[in-house]
């Protein structure tokens, strides 16, 4: 049985873990929003790259669309970022991909792929807390968020990553 290279998806969760992170400094006002754009747009278009790599180069249509998903999410906040738009049309964006990240979660439940499964219902919650945040502008979300999206940035993608990077397959 051919193992699956995933070398390019561990890179963009990589980068990925590292837009939590930006994320979390942003909510807790420790990072200009407008330089955080920067990074979380540079990481989104890195992602993108990996993404087109391993839907066309390596014909991983599931994992690469994933990737390119998170990647125009990011792509698209950090323009938002970068340009400071208003926020609510961001949150009607973000609610369209949480929902195709929850399709792609319990996808990976069926098949008994738990720990992507999982990653993915984690990944849904940052777009929920976000979404609630943009829209309803109550603190309690953005305060949710910030310490989801730390935790989530080191659990469910720069050591995942790390390790398909490292060429180890888990699932």
């Amino acid at each position: 049985m051919q193992s699956l290279v995933l070398e390019p998806v561990g890179t963009a969760m990589i980068f990925y873990g590292l837009v939590l992170f930006m994320f979390t400094w942003q909510l807790l006002g420790k990072a200009d929003a407008k330089a955080a754009g920067f990074v979380v747009a540079g990481s989104g278009f890195i992602g993108l790259i990996m993404g087109l790599f391993a839907y066309i180069g390596l014909g991983l249509a599931l994992p690469g669309t994933l990737v390119i998903i998170f990647a125009v999410t990011f792509i698209m906040a950090g323009i938002w970022n970068i340009r400071g738009l208003e926020p609510k049309t961001l949150a009607y964006f973000l609610l369209y991909l949480g929902i195709a990240d929850a399709i792609y979660a319990i996808y990976f439940a069926m098949v008994q792929l738990f720990i992507f499964s999982a990653f993915c219902w984690a990944w849904f919650l940052v777009y929920v807390l976000f979404v609630l945040a943009l829209l309803t502008g109550r603190p309690i979300y953005a305060i949710a968020a910030r310490y989801w999206c730390l935790i989530c940035s080191f659990a469910t993608l720069l050591v995942p990553g790390f390790l398909l990077v490292a060429g180890v397959v888990f699932g």
